[in-house]
């Protein structure tokens, strides 16, 4: 008897009408749904806001700037190329003037060293006749270049009188371009106990370019022409 049984689990067990063994729970199949709930989809990270500038770079970002609201101006750029200088137009310096209207040719002779030495050894005295000649000098070139006259005569005061309209010689002549009496008559200075025209910065100086001018077509050199004027 003990020998049928042994057959007949033996028959059993290799039967292949047996049913197969079951798999783990674990390998099992799982349906969709839980799947899904187990395991849900990863999300996609958004992308990451530019990071600031590094201190120092020069970088500003404008969108956190405030809002303007000083003074506006409108910044033209300046004129490139080649900037056109206009001869005709007067220069504002004064003593530039001067210097533009010269035209009496230079002398050079032991005479002239001597003065240009004994002038230039002397900046305090030449100071004083210059802030002396601010007073008049405008003037004097002014009626200068409406004649066309040499510019050099505006500093012939500077010689007469140093720029003193009440300098008085022992030859009784008289004001800024050193008249004397007859000669201030002759070119319509009135003198008289009240008013002496030779001291008029306006009259006189009107006579002074009178007389030079008739000096000049007289002789028709400058040079000569200063010289009798003295």
């Amino acid at each position: 008897m003990a020998a049928a049984l042994l057959q007949a689990c033996a028959t059993t067990t290799s039967s292949p009408l047996a049913e197969p063994a079951q798999e783990p729970a674990a390998a099992a199949a799982v349906p969709a749904p839980a799947a899904e709930a187990q395991h849900p989809p990863v999300a996609v990270p958004a992308p990451q806001a530019r990071p600031a500038a590094p201190a120092g770079t020069g970088i500003v970002d404008s969108s956190k700037l405030p809002p303007f609201d000083g003074e506006r101006r409108e910044v033209r750029e300046p004129l490139r190329g080649v900037h056109k200088i206009d001869r005709t137009a007067a220069p504002d310096d004064l003593w530039q003037r001067v210097r533009e209207g010269f035209a009496m040719p230079d002398l050079d002779n032991a005479v002239v060293r001597e003065k240009t030495a004994y002038y230039a050894a002397r900046p305090e005295y030449l100071q004083r006749i210059f802030d002396r000649s601010r007073i008049y000098l405008y003037h004097i070139v002014a009626e200068l270049e409406k004649r066309n006259l040499p510019t050099e005569l505006a500093l012939l005061p500077m010689v007469e009188s140093a720029f003193n309209p009440m300098a008085y010689s022992r030859a009784h002549a008289s004001g800024l371009w050193q008249f004397i009496p007859g000669t201030g008559r002759r070119f319509e200075l009135q003198q008289n106990w009240w008013y002496d025209g030779r001291r008029d910065i306006v009259e006189s100086t009107k006579a002074a370019l009178d007389y030079l001018t008739f000096l000049y077509e007289m002789h028709g050199d400058w040079h000569l022409a200063l010289a009798s004027y003295n």
